[in-house]
């Protein structure tokens, strides 16, 4: 019978592979659009034809949902005077837009002042124009915040370094929530602030000030552009902050390209940016401005890479500062590397920055071509849906006819067979359907930019591994990135090996209680919908919970593994218990044993060495999950792993995933050798 059914099931998957081939392509088009150096539409379109698409990045200030609002209408107006389709790029921090430049999947993108000269250095950006504020004022300022009834009254209480406080730092990229506090408060007085906080939180400015307010840190980094649109939109958050520090002006925010952008493209944005809100009736121009305040925008001016050369300054001023008070320099190595700082400062004081500046003279623009109709949102998808309903059909016909019964043997019924063809045209279904939202059509890049990858990768490495000075900086900083990571990575260990414990011992009980042989319908049914929810929740929001309890550090980590792996062993123990064998349960009950005696004498002697495999497993996974609670401040490896990766520190990256692997299979290793003794 097998046989005979190999043969039909064969020529069914083949013409399922070809139907779903067919509609894959029938259904993804933009991967035959003819594309431009710089990743778009070759040309904007001309009438009748498909818009020219355009990147545009946008940095993570406030949450996803805020900017999408904010930013919307802007963008439309700015698909509406360059004539291109501009599709906003949201990320979770600085990082991601300047990774994203520099692989060409944004083409420009509105940074800070830091950020921007990460983008001008790593992705070959150029500075073209900058922000203004509605009152006109070309800067702002970074602040420190502490909740209203906090003790905390000067920047000097902050600075006790006993361990005693939680420190909300902004992003590494950040210039208000980063650099400038780094170059005024810290470096001047020699202090690290990872060793003088008990915790330091990395987030975006509107997070920073949510977790001040909320007592769930002590003091954060802000500037007083977020704190103004906080005061707008949460206007009850922004009056839980005060105030204890603010910073010199740093100049407004710069709007970058990368630099290979076409001319055409370029000259378009440079007419939209200088002009928006400036040109038109007066009408237009109050109407532009409404789009414009929301974001905190006035107009923009020219700019150029001389822009950010304040930054250029303050950021070897920092570098100075931390070089003269490291105790770990010999007095050789320290006059060195002053003397090379000093050297570049002096540059960059003379106008030389080593970046690549276009100049502030801009070519003259017009508009022509620019105001091109914008294609309206479309509808339902009719097309797609008629091309899913034909999948559907086809596919169920197919797998009628090729589970039909032929030649002897015993034969399948008809509403299985029906059952089955369904379930299976159904599948197909649902992955033509979640094909273009999945990006699917896109895969062809990861063949076409393969050398982008192996580029990233390389970062890792030495840059020349051929030379032997390379070699020795790359291991030096290397054993330093060692020195700092396999600390972290015990406290990860940790953070696991007590989150499993928790957890095991939690899911005993609720695994017996939602298993239907040993437990009452009436009880398994509650217990087992309360351990579906506490699987369902992330470790990270689960951690944030707990943080609002505990604080940040690592006995929130161990809190959010023991919470969802419960959810996930109770459910492994309770199908283990489901699946035993009922002859030693009789037996005991033979004896006049009471149920729980039943559980303690029959079921669990039986389960022991499955709920041993089981509990081991999840430590090993939870040491992974650990690693990622470290994002939002839970202690841990993972913590220092997104601060590198952040500052784009690869070498300090690499040592800490190097401690990762070597910890996790160290883990699967022993692991192994405890289910062959224990089982």
């Amino acid at each position: 019978m097998k046989s005979v059914l190999n043969q039909p099931l064969r020529s069914l998957a083949k013409a399922c592979l070809l139907l779903a081939a067919l509609t894959l392509t029938a259904c993804s088009g933009s991967a035959d659009q003819p594309r431009s150096s710089t990743g778009a539409a070759s040309n904007a379109a001309a009438p009748g034809e498909e818009r020219r698409v355009l990147n545009f990045g946008i940095i993570a200030t406030e949450s996803s949902s805020t900017q999408e609002v904010n930013w919307r209408p802007f963008i439309d107006a700015m698909s509406d005077w360059t004539g291109y389709d501009i599709q906003p790029y949201y990320a979770s921090d600085y990082a991601g837009v300047i990774q994203a430049m520099r692989y060409d999947s944004v083409q420009f993108a509105w940074f800070s002042n830091f950020s921007g000269l990460q983008a001008v250095r790593r992705a070959g950006g150029e500075v073209f124009a900058k922000a203004t504020y509605p009152d006109g004022s070309e800067g702002y300022h970074s602040v420190l915040l502490v909740p209203n009834d906090s003790p905390i009254r000067t920047v000097d209480d902050i600075l006790t370094c006993d361990q005693s406080l939680d420190f909300g730092m902004g992003d590494p990229n950040s210039t208000s929530g980063y650099l400038v506090p780094s170059a005024f408060i810290f470096a001047p007085r020699g202090i690290d602030p990872n060793e003088c906080y008990n915790s330091v939180r990395n987030a975006n400015h509107e997070a920073n000030a949510v977790a001040v307010a909320n007592d769930l840190i002590d003091v954060g980094t802000n500037n007083t552009t977020n704190m103004i649109l906080l005061e707008r939109s949460r206007p009850d958050m922004h009056a839980r902050l005060r105030e204890i520090w603010r910073s010199p002006m740093i100049g407004t925010d710069p709007i970058v390209w990368r630099a290979d952008l076409d001319v055409e493209a370029k000259q378009r944005l440079q007419y939209f940016f200088m002009n928006y809100g400036r040109m038109g009736t007066a009408e237009e121009i109050a109407e532009a401005r409404a789009v414009l305040d929301p974001l905190y925008f006035g107009t923009f001016l020219p700019a150029s890479n001389a822009h950010l050369d304040p930054i250029v300054q303050l950021e070897i001023v920092r570098d100075l500062t931390n070089v003269r008070n490291d105790p770990d320099l010999t007095d050789e190595e320290r006059s060195t590397r002053i003397a090379e700082l000093e050297a570049r400062l002096a540059e960059v004081e003379a106008g030389n920055t080593g970046l690549t500046s276009q100049g502030n003279s801009f070519e003259q623009i017009t508009n022509e071509a620019a105001d091109q109709p914008r294609a309206e949102a479309g509808g339902p998808n009719w097309i797609m849906g008629g091309v899913l309903l034909i999948v559907a059909v086809g596919g169920v016909v197919l797998l009628l006819w090729a589970s039909a019964p032929r030649g002897p043997g015993p034969k399948v019924p008809l509403m299985e067979r029906v059952a089955n063809a369904v379930i299976a045209a159904g599948t197909i279904v649902v992955l033509v359907w979640s094909f273009d939202s999945a990006d699917m059509d896109r895969s062809y890049l990861l063949v076409e930019n393969a050398g982008d990858m192996g580029e990233f990768i390389g970062g890792f490495l030495p840059d020349d591994i051929a030379d032997s000075a390379s070699r020795a900086s790359y291991w030096e900083a290397l054993s330093h990135g060692l020195e700092e990571a396999i600390p972290q990575m015990v406290v990860t260990v940790q953070i696991a090996i007590w989150g499993t414990f928790i957890a095991v011992v939690s899911a005993i009980p609720f695994g017996l209680l939602s298993a239907r042989n040993v437990a009452p319908g009436w009880v398994v049914q509650p217990v087992r919908r309360m351990m579906d929810v506490c699987r369902s929740i992330n470790e990270l929001i689960i951690a944030l919970v707990f943080i609002a309890a505990v604080g940040l550090g690592p006995l929130a980590g161990v809190m959010a593994l023991a919470f969802h792996t419960t959810g996930v062993l109770a459910k492994l123990f309770s199908e283990a218990v489901e699946s035993i064998d009922h002859g030693p349960v009789e037996g005991v009950r033979a004896t006049g044993a009471r149920p729980i005696h039943e559980v303690i004498w029959a079921v669990i002697p039986q389960v022991a060495p499955l709920w041993t495999s089981f509990g081991l497993y999840r430590f090993e996974s939870n040491a992974r999950s650990a690693t990622v609670l470290g994002l939002i401040g839970a202690g841990g490896i993972g913590q220092i792993l997104f601060e590198a990766v952040r500052a784009f520190d690869y070498q300090r990256t690499a040592a800490i995933v190097l401690v990762i692997v070597i910890a996790v299979s160290l883990i699967d290793m022993m692991s192994q050798l405890l289910r062959k003794r224990l089982t």
